[in-house]
């Protein structure tokens, strides 16, 4: 268990983004706004904090401390005026769905509190490179086997090293994608109250988005997919209030704040964020100067049809050029702030590899090659048709039989290496639960279903029509760029998410008709139910049966991805404390984990034998005191000297001392 203090130091960031959402409160009581606001401002100062910290050299604990107590402190005194709450008034059905949402992310808060991270990416680099600028006391590039570590734009990870600081472990790093989690229904709910949507509508779709198996998933991990997911979705709130107003210093500054966190956090964000910016830079020309005028702090509506793009039209050429000069301006500030927050990590990205993208070829092995129509609509309809998998073998026969048969008539193999991502063969079988695979049948079938519906039916308001045409343009986009894989349905959430607001549009049209409610009660209450099986018997993690977070102890739950190998791991650990040594070199294979040896040898330098880091090169063998294989046994006797004893523990661990 934490030290009381350093539990309580894990709750300043928390009262930093509670006091700054009542600081930006606006004169109205849209609270969400303010919500989007603050998390993007609390999350964007920390991570330029970062950058300025790893400048000093100074990644340590004091440092993080101090930023948080005044954070919180000046942010309180700021908030001190608006601290209150507006009253509610709940239906019947709103309480129904809010007593649903509470079970499904309590029961996700108690396996996040519960349960030590194992998330395999997070082994293998998420969580790595966090051990090592601790070390290092800066983000500077390091000799690693492993350069995806090196790579991947870190955004989640400045946010992590803040909790990893303060608590001094990472007790609760599962808290970070629960939370954000929260903040993409609240912006997505938001996106559908702009819209026009209902109350009633506007739950629905935050319930479309957190009760998808992948979300209730990973509300528990250590990936970043939530996180990138909710910027995007606060991206298209803040874009939709651009539709409704000329955007004041205060709303271009937040959106650049947003847009800069995507591209840090993960670049499956940038493909729905860009008709994200270019939606919102058209409705900006079409509205009059004398919007201007307006603040950027009026009412959302709640009900009611939007009109949005059809109101806002400059009807004279006096202002257009200072339209155009107003938005270009504004474009030139959301790419500053794209720059400022994401643009060091490629600095050094960049100093490593001499290119921002990382190693020649590295790009191609995830993203499309082909970018003619016919391979991005088969890429389309195979990542569409990836969350649709249900455990009906029958149902996704079908439904990949009209893939496959879309692909012949296009004349575009379904299996093409440069739209698929190696190792992965179409149509594939991961309808389990499971964070990295899982699909989402029951939430993909409505947003597709709302999007088209949407996007054909006559005489919508042309706000809703404008932002299904953005839908559809971050499903293309990533459909362009994001090769299908295995592991996709987590990776198109981002683009996903944006759809949850046309579900809730249409659910609320059709709750006035007796078949259509019933049907609907149908459709959420499996919705739920599939949220809630995923968290209850869900892998990595899960609440009930065999592997239970309370049936399994810490170091087991940790190796739930690698069971084999978790008292090797401990063996060789113990060797090492045994012996006494103070620096050790390690040989890793490519996709194997270096987290658990940093997080059980506090005390020892661990350093890199090997390195495909050009800019820096491995420690010499002739430095170390000892050296841990978690490799082959050929990759191993390759490093190790050959007059060095050898322990082995298993095919994948040992360890090796001199004579």
């Amino acid at each position: 268990m934490m030290p009381t203090a350093r539990t309580l130091l894990a709750l300043l960031p928390l009262a930093a983004l509670v006091f700054t959402a009542f600081a930006l409160r606006p004169g109205s009581l849209d609270a969400r706004q303010a919500v989007i606001r603050a998390a993007a401002t609390v999350a964007g100062v920390t991570v330029v904090f970062v950058e300025l910290l790893s400048l000093a050299g100074l990644i340590t604990t004091w440092p993080v401390i101090v930023y948080w107590l005044l954070f919180a402190g000046v942010s309180a005194f700021f908030a001190r005026r608006h601290l209150h709450v507006p009253h509610l008034v709940l239906r019947n059905w709103d309480k129904v769905l809010l007593s649903a949402f509470a079970a499904l992310v309590l029961a996700e808060l108690v396996l996040a509190l519960a349960h030590s991270p194992n998330n395999y990416d997070s082994n293998h680099y998420h969580l790595t490179k966090i051990e090592h600028w601790i070390a290092d006391g800066d983000l500077a590039p390091y000799a690693t086997i492993q350069n995806q570590q090196i790579i991947l734009v870190p955004g989640a990870e400045y946010l992590l090293l803040q909790a990893r600081l303060l608590t001094g472990d990472d007790s609760l790093y599962n808290l970070l994608q629960w939370g954000v989690s929260l903040l993409a229904a609240v912006a997505v709910s938001r996106c559908a109250a702009q819209l026009g949507v209902g109350r009633l509508g506007q739950l629905i779709a935050a319930a479309v988005l957190l009760t998808a198996p992948a979300v209730a998933l990973e509300a528990t991990s250590t990936q970043n997919d939530l996180v990138v997911t909710a910027w995007v979705a606060c991206a298209a709130s803040l874009a939709l209030d651009g539709a409704r107003r000329v955007a004041t210093a205060g709303d271009v500054l937040t959106l650049a704040t947003v847009a800069g966190l995507t591209a840090v956090t993960k670049s499956t964000g940038l493909m729905p964020l860009a008709p994200i910016l270019v939606f919102w830079g058209v409705c900006q020309l079409r509205l009059r100067p004398a919007r201007s005028a307006v603040t950027s702090e009026a009412p959302v509506p709640s009900d009611g049809p939007s009109g949005g793009l059809s109101d806002g039209l400059s009807d004279g050429a006096g202002g257009r050029t200072g339209q155009w000069l107003r938005t270009a301006g504004a474009g030139l500030t959301i790419v500053a702030g794209m720059v400022v927050l994401a643009g060091p990590a490629m600095l050094r990205v960049n100093d490593a590899f001499g290119s921002p993208l990382g190693p020649p070829g590295y790009s191609a092995s995830l993203s499309t090659e082909r970018k003619d129509p016919p391979a991005v609509l088969v890429n389309g309809l195979r990542l569409a048709a990836s969350t649709l998998t249900t455990p009906f073998p029958a149902v996704n026969g079908v439904v990949s039989d009209a893939v496959i048969a879309v692909a012949d008539v296009a004349g575009v193999n379904p299996n093409d290496p440069k739209i698929t991502q190696w190792r992965s063969v179409f149509p594939g079988t991961r309808w389990k639960p499971d964070e990295d695979r899982s699909p989402y049948p029951i939430q993909s079938a409505l947003i597709l279903s709302a999007l088209v519906v949407t996007l054909v039916w006559r005489r919508l308001p042309p706000l809703l029509r404008g932002y299904a045409v953005m839908v559809l343009g971050a499903f293309v986009m990533t459909a362009a760029v994001v090769k299908w894989q295995d592991w996709g349905n987590r990776l198109i959430l981002p683009a996903f998410a944006l759809g949850a607001p046309l579900a809730g549009y249409w659910a609320d049209r059709l709750r006035t008709h007796r078949a259509t409610a019933a049907a609907l009660i149908v459709v959420m209450a499996a919705a739920f139910a599939a949220g809630g099986i995923s968290v209850a018997y869900g892998q990595p993690r899960r609440l009930v049966g065999q592997g239970s977070v309370f049936t399994l102890t810490d170091w087991q739950e940790r190796f739930v991805r690698l069971p084999d190998q978790a008292v090797p791991y401990q063996q060789a650990i113990d060797a090492i404390k045994a012996s006494g040594v103070r620096r050790v070199g390690l040989v890793m294979d490519g996709d194997l984990w270096e987290y658990p040896l940093q997080i059980s040898l506090p005390d020892v330098e661990l350093v890199a034998a090997e390195s495909v880091i050009p800019s820096a090169p491995p420690a010499p063998v002739s430095s170390v005191q000892a050296i841990v294989c978690v490799s082959g046994v050929e990759r191993c006797a390759a490093v190790v000297p050959p007059a060095w004893k050898v322990q082995r523990f298993s095919a994948l661990v040992a360890v090796a001392f001199p004579a």
